[in-house]
């Protein structure tokens, strides 16, 4: 499956979550590549401490962030592996584009911590129908997409209300919700920090966070 963890909005967290998949699909056994489409290149620089520390197991990273050639290399990548899973930039670019048209399965973070990060999300949506319109109409492997709740604190109002809206969103553009919320947790910062998933570091919360992401995503997958 090629997977793309994308938002138009910067800072909610979908790094974090393409690397923390990635952990944790390779830990049950899935032969699984990073694929870094972003410019900034924040996986490509967790892979290479993941790597200079010595981490097991090893999960390539390759970045790619040529629009012309991109949805040829990716397709040529994945002939080699059980699972891609694509960084996207976070913009509406040529690039996201590309990685919305080429996955089987879109996961969008939204933070509820507050600001435009629901708005902008409102927008990567309306492209993705145009999408999933498109290649309904061209008779190609559909697309999939999936909400996920970032940074959420349970006990904060305003984190509820804004996970009430995404709620409303995925009903209105008729796209799924995970029904895990991931926390605002220091732990994927300072699992990030040396190149590990938190399914390797020590908060018990943040993994079973993960974990139970993982399973949504592969039942999902399989259903």
């Amino acid at each position: 499956m090629i997977i793309s963890s994308i938002n138009y909005k910067g800072g909610v967290g979908k790094s974090t979550v393409a690397q923390n998949l990635a952990v944790a699909l390779v830990h049950q056994g899935h032969k699984v590549c990073l694929v870094d489409a972003d410019n900034t290149r924040a996986t490509s620089s967790w892979s290479d401490r993941r790597d200079e520390n010595g981490i097991e197991p090893s999960i390539p990273c390759i970045s790619l962030t040529n629009p012309k050639s991109f949805a040829k290399q990716v397709r040529a990548q994945y002939e080699q592996y059980d699972v891609l899973i694509i960084d996207c930039p976070p913009a509406l670019s040529p690039i996201a584009v590309k990685a919305m048209y080429t996955s089987h399965f879109l996961i969008i973070p939204i933070s509820t911590t507050g600001g435009s990060d629901v708005w902008v999300s409102e927008q990567l949506l309306e492209k993705f129908q145009e999408i999933r319109e498109a290649k309904d109409d061209a008779g190609d492997d559909p697309v999939n997409a999936q909400l996920l709740v970032n940074m959420h604190r349970s006990n904060v109002t305003l984190h509820t209300l804004a996970a009430g809206i995404v709620e409303q969103l995925a009903e209105t553009y008729e796209v799924g919700l995970f029904k895990v919320k991931l926390g605002n947790r220091v732990a994927y910062g300072e699992a990030n920090v040396s190149g590990l998933g938190v399914v390797e570091y020590s908060d018990r919360k943040a993994k079973v966070e993960i974990d139970r992401l993982t399973r949504e995503l592969v039942a999902l997958a399989t259903a």
